[in-house]
């Protein structure tokens, strides 16, 4: 008999840490400054989405004599200026998780729209980083999520088959993109955006679900 799934990779914000709602403020906080409202844009819209995703749908609600180019870069100052305290955001029970993963032997990937720099403050204000087999930011690709490229490329970094790995996701961006590169997916139950997860193949009341889920699997059992 052989495990359900032989890997298992992560999305990180809203998943690892708790930090999209700090991010959707400091976005919100800055563009006022130059004038910019997100009011009328749906608030899951952000969620999971890097900045190069977002400018254009900015940009097309508002009248404005700024460029990508030039808020891209004081976009880059103000986050420099306004850091975000993750040792406050990490989810509780996400070593312990961690830790029951490798124990059972699986392969753990991150897949992360967020930058490396970001990635690594987050894995290592967590005590996160030596769990990881692979980590893979959205900043390596063209388009990150909802592309597929992000997770195809994890799932091949990883060295397994698509269809014996999973992903743990929480926004509409970070589901469709696991999704449409073959994987199956777990969606950490949103109670603050209104995300649809309907393309989700399983929800998680909590990060500690996955455990659960994953031992009943093993009572199960899985011959393949």
């Amino acid at each position: 008999m052989k495990p359900k799934y032989e890997g298992i990779i992560f999305d990180m914000d809203g998943v690892l840490v708790d930090s999209e709602s700090f991010y959707y403020q400091r976005r919100k906080a800055f563009l006022k400054e130059y004038g910019l409202s997100i009011e009328k844009i749906p608030v899951a819209l952000f969620v999971g989405a890097d900045m190069r995703s977002l400018w254009q749908l900015i940009l097309e609600e508002n009248e404005t004599e700024y460029d990508e180019a030039f808020l891209t870069e004081k976009y880059h100052q103000y986050k420099i200026n306004h850091p975000i305290d993750y040792s406050e955001l990490i989810e509780p029970n996400a070593k312990k998780v961690l830790q029951f993963l490798k124990r059972k032997g699986y392969k753990i990937g991150l897949a992360s729209s967020s930058k490396m720099d970001v990635i690594q403050e987050v894995l290592r204000v967590g005590q996160l980083t030596s769990f990881f087999d692979v980590v893979v930011t959205g900043s390596e690709f063209k388009r990150s999520k909802p592309d597929p490229k992000i997770y195809e490329h994890t799932v091949k970094e990883l060295g397994i088959a698509v269809e014996d790995c999973l992903a743990i996701e929480d926004s509409e961006k970070g589901i469709l993109s696991a999704h449409s590169a073959g994987l199956t997916v777990w969606a950490l139950k949103d109670t603050q955006f209104g995300m649809d997860q309907t393309l989700a193949d399983d929800n998680l009341e909590s990060l500690s679900g996955v455990c659960k889920k994953l031992q009943e699997l093993d009572k199960i059992g899985y011959t393949g």
